[in-house]
């Protein structure tokens, strides 16, 4: 009755898979943790590649701004008086009118 009590009753395999459990858990947290940085690493790839595009879009609209303001005929005809110009108003009745597909345009692209 001693000699049983004496033996350990737990056998070597229940260590060995205790170990190999533990093994394969801080394989998994190293994992996680690597995977959780590779994430981190995206999403502030992302975010910076947003901010980019909004900046972007901001440049964008202000050049239409720009290009709006440079191109309002009332504040082009200011700037040629102010220049002391001597370009002319034209008059609604001297503008002709040329549709892309008549005789008039083919005759205007063909002469030098």
């Amino acid at each position: 009755m001693n000699r049983l009590r004496s033996e350990p009753k737990t056998h070597v395999s229940v260590f060995i898979t205790l170990i190999l459990a533990a093994i394969v858990m801080v394989g998994g947290g190293i994992a996680h943790a690597v995977y959780k940085n590779k994430q981190v690493r995206t999403y502030r790839l992302i975010d910076q590649a947003e901010k980019r595009i909004e900046q972007t879009r901001t440049r964008i609209r202000m050049v239409d701004v720009r290009m709006s303001a440079l191109l309002d005929r009332y504040a082009i005809k200011d700037r040629l008086k102010e220049s002391g110009t001597a370009m002319l108003d034209v008059k609604w009745e001297d503008v002709e009118e040329i549709s892309p597909n008549g005789p008039d345009f083919a005759e205007a692209r063909e002469l030098p």
